[in-house]
């Protein structure tokens, strides 16, 4: 995997069904929106809106979909 730089300009997207406010914190250690929803040791984003929205439609809820905007904390990794 290619570590990218922490100080990129680019904006980043994070689709989910969560209800979050401005300043709530995605983190790892939570149960997984997707598939068996084990506990989670990464977080995904995205740097395209539509990634964002096929996440927000694959996450677990009933809820809608929402794409939020999201700005890294640490360092980021590109998974292909």
């Amino acid at each position: 995997m290619e570590r990218l730089s922490d100080e990129s300009n680019e904006r980043y997207y994070h689709g989910t069904k969560a209800d979050l406010v401005l300043g709530d914190v995605i983190a790892p250690g939570n149960r997984s929106n997707f598939g068996s929803r084990r506990t989670a040791n990464h977080v995904y984003f995205s740097a395209t809106v539509d990634a964002a929205v096929w996440g927000a439609e694959l996450a677990a809820g009933d809820g809608p979909g929402r794409i939020y905007v999201v700005e890294p904390t640490g360092p980021i990794e590109d998974d292909p």
